[in-house]
Parts: C-alpha cells; sequence; structure tokens
C-alpha cells in the first residue's frame, strides 16, 4: 500500500538521534503493523541527506532524491530473499565490501536489516564482527517485532528504540488521509488491535466481511467441529489473515475471562458476546486460560514462519478448542 502520509506518532523518538549522534546501530522494536518499516526509511534517509544535520531531512539535496528513487548508491537494504524465510550468512557476507569502502556521496553509509530476527545463526556471528568494529562512516538500522528472541550479543551493542502502539486518535487521524471509507475506520481500529498499518490494510480487505467469516467459523467450530478440516486447510492461504483469527480466538478466550469475573461495565468485543457469554456459563474458569496459553503459543509459532505444516499446527490447535470449549465435548 502506497501512503500518502508520513506516520506521525513516533516523531518523538527522533530525539535519541540527536543524543547520540554518533552511535553505529539501532534497533527499532515493536509489534508488527505499527509503521517501524516506514518510519527507519525515514530515518535512514535523514542520515544520508546531505544538507541537514540529525536525521533532518531536506527533500531537496541529491541525496534526498535518489533516495526517494530508491536509487541510493549508499543504503543497503537486506531482507529476505523471495521464497526464503531467513536472511543468509552470504547475505551478510555481501556487505563486507562495501561497509568498509568510502561512502559515493561523501557522507555516511546506512545498512538496514528487517527484520533482524531472520539471521540465520552464522548470519548473526558474522553480522556481530561488523558490530564489534564498525567504520566511522557507517549506521546500521535494525527493525525487528520480537527483541526478545535476538541475541544478548547483538542487543548490548545496539541502541534500542521502543516503539509503542500509538494512541488511537492519532490512528483515526492518519487513516482518514489514508482512504476514502470512512466508515471503516473504526472497526479496523478495533479488530486491528490498533496497529494502524494492519487496520489499514484491512480498511481495504474488507475487514468487516473477515470478521463475520470468522465468526461464522468460529461458531460452527465450537457448535459442532464439524469444519476442523475446513479451517485448518483455508486460513493458512493467507498468513496475515490467519495470523489476525488466531488473535481474535485469544480475544474470545479473555472475553470469556471477563465475564467469569466482572459484572458490570465489562469491554468485550459485542459481536461475538453471545459467544463468549454462553461459554463463560459451561466451561470452568481453568480450561480458559489453559487454552488461551495454548492459542498464544501457536500464535508465535505461526508468527516465526516455522518450517512445520501449518495446517497440521492449526489442526492440532482447533481438535483443542473443540475439545475443550466444544458444545459437543
Amino acid at each position: 500500500m502506497d501512503y500518502k502520509n508520513k506516520i506521525p506518532w513516533f516523531e518523538r523518538d527522533k530525539d535519541i538521534f540527536k543524543k547520540t549522534s554518533n552511535h553505529h546501530a539501532y534497533i527499532f522494536e515493536g509489534p508488527k503493523g505499527i509503521g517501524k518499516n516506514l518510519f527507519t526509511l525515514e530515518v535512514a534517509k535523514g542520515f544520508l541527506c546531505t544538507a541537514k544535520p540529525n536525521i533532518e531531512i531536506c527533500n531537496e539535496c541529491k541525496s534526498c532524491h535518489l533516495f526517494d528513487e530508491s536509487n541510493h548508491p549508499d543504503f543497503y537494504p537486506i531482507k529476505t530473499i523471495e521464497d526464503k524465510k531467513q536472511i543468509s550468512i552470504n547475505q551478510i557476507r555481501e556487505i563486507q565490501e562495501p561497509l568498509y569502502e568510502s561512502s559515493f556521496m561523501g557522507s555516511k553509509k546506512v545498512f538496514l536489516i528487517n527484520p533482524l530476527e531472520k539471521l540465520t545463526r552464522e548470519a548473526f556471528d558474522s553480522f556481530l564482527k561488523n558490530l564489534e568494529e564498525p567504520p566511522s562512516n557507517s549506521v546500521f538500522l535494525l527493525v525487528s517485532h520480537r527483541y526478545q528472541t535476538l541475541p544478548l550479543t547483538i542487543k548490548s551493542r545496539c541502541i534500542q528504540i521502543s516503539m509503542l502502539i500509538p494512541e488511537k486518535k492519532q490512528i483515526e487521524i492518519w487513516l482518514e488521509n489514508q482512504t476514502k471509507h470512512k466508515e471503516k475506520i473504526e472497526s479496523a481500529i478495533l479488530f486491528s488491535k490498533g496497529k494502524p498499518l494492519v487496520a489499514a490494510e484491512m480498511i481495504n480487505l474488507e475487514v468487516n466481511v473477515t470478521r463475520k467469516d470468522f465468526i461464522k467459523d468460529i461458531s460452527e467450530l465450537i457448535k459442532t467441529g464439524n469444519n476442523l478440516l475446513q479451517i485448518s486447510e483455508k486460513w493458512p492461504k493467507d498468513n496475515d489473515s490467519m495470523l489476525l483469527k488466531l488473535e481474535w480466538m485469544s480475544d474470545l478466550l479473555m472475553d470469556c475471562i471477563r465475564h467469569k469475573f466482572l459484572t458490570e461495565g465489562q469491554e468485550t468485543f459485542q459481536d461475538t458476546d453471545n459467544i463468549s457469554s454462553y461459554l463463560s456459563e459451561k466451561v470452568e474458569t481453568d480450561t480458559f486460560f489453559s487454552l488461551l496459553e495454548k492459542t498464544n503459543s501457536f500464535w508465535s509459532l505461526f508468527n516465526s514462519e516455522t518450517n512445520l505444516r501449518v495446517d497440521y499446527q492449526l489442526q492440532a490447535l482447533l481438535v483443542e478448542w473443540t475439545e475443550s470449549v466444544g458444545l459437543t465435548r
């Protein structure tokens, strides 16, 4: 999606570059879908701008124009190659030569790795040497969706920049400039769990239809379990959509727990409230907590793009659901 307006909610995070302008490596970490990549590209452009200091951008110099054209000779983006799930040691080795050469534009060189946790073990070992002995004119910008999984040796040599989900009002204003479908903004923010880029995509992908399909699938699963195989084959066809639906499954379990403990004013998803309220009366609390832990574990497994058969793993989770909260159990 080509976003018409830059993201505004990370402006305060730029202050750190004024305080640590000489550091060589930064890790931008936080949930996926909040705009870390867009912000990091803006930071990269600022580092390469030859007219202004402290990652400010003039948008007029030759460097800025080359960056906008995706043709800057001192910018090196490293990401997973098509059909590959990890960043290989060969990709890290390819930056060794330009890393220790002079920059073409006479300023800095910027190396962006996204996402950092995709490096293989061998690639991490090779990259660590770059962090230990960095050239003075090179900067590493590293994006991570799962900071806790990164090697401590890498984290200890970088400045951590924690990026948080923005406030709802900020997302609403931004989305109003991204879409003509104003009527979908509220539901998109709700169902995306406040992740603005996910919300923007959901508006275009008919979020209400996706949500209705999810409720239909999960309702039948709980009532009869007859669609278990169908779900396990259908959902993995769109990984992002599947991850979202797994989050909604966790939300449903959380609503069941809320019904158990809260009597007034509980904030639950209204379109699944009849399901969660009914299950809260029929199922023990410990069962919800146990199933919630398993569902979250499966989400983490799928989010890491495991080499295991996703449909088999999803089927195993759905079996747990039918055995734990299914009405035919």
